[in-house]
């Protein structure tokens, strides 16, 4: 079943919203270290609190993701058991 027009629409516009976010996001946290309070506020009157908590859940797991791996890998570089 293919989608319609309008629908085909909205997700494009959804994706296209969730860009900007993680955009703006990964800007904060490179300047600030943080995302501001401040500016999630701004992106959920923008965008929507479900597309920028979503986004900030994702990025944040990411983070954390790449964190632990980092953490595993320095552990096992340097064991010398």
């Amino acid at each position: 079943m293919k989608k319609s027009d309008s629908e085909q629409i909205n997700l494009n516009n959804e994706a296209l919203a969730e860009l900007s976010c993680e955009e703006a996001i990964i800007l904060e946290k490179q300047r600030f270290g943080r995302v501001r309070t401040s500016m999630m506020k701004h992106l959920r009157t923008k965008h929507g609190e479900k597309i920028a908590n979503r986004v900030l859940s994702r990025i944040n797991k990411r983070d954390s993701t790449s964190s632990h791996l980092m953490k595993e890998s320095s552990i096992s570089e340097f064991d010398f058991n």
